[in-house]
């Protein structure tokens, strides 16, 4: 038995535990294995990606537009007392 046949029957073993009635782990089996789950990373970043690029989008159009809420024009200030000014700085509900 060579090193790699070593390396995997104790692969083998440590996958398959106890079930030693399943068919022996081959080099072929174990490629296609890996070639389905890099298929399915691909997928799932993908999907990640997507989701992050959504979640950016909504972040900040929400940003945007709290941001044009809580926006007080020069103009509108420029006209209020100094007393308005305060009380608008004082009140937590402002915004």
């Amino acid at each position: 038995m060579t090193d790699d046949d070593k390396l995997l029957a104790d692969y083998d073993s440590e996958i398959h535990g106890e079930y030693t009635h399943l068919e022996p782990l081959t080099v072929a089996k174990l490629i296609e294995s890996h070639r389905r789950l890099r298929q399915k990373n691909l997928e799932w970043f993908g999907a990640f990606s997507e989701a992050g690029r959504k979640g950016y989008e909504q972040g900040y159009s929400f940003g945007v537009k709290m941001a044009a809420e809580a926006t007080i024009m020069i103009e509108d200030l420029r006209k209020m007392t100094i007393q308005e000014l305060a009380n608008l700085i004082g009140d937590e509900n402002a915004f």
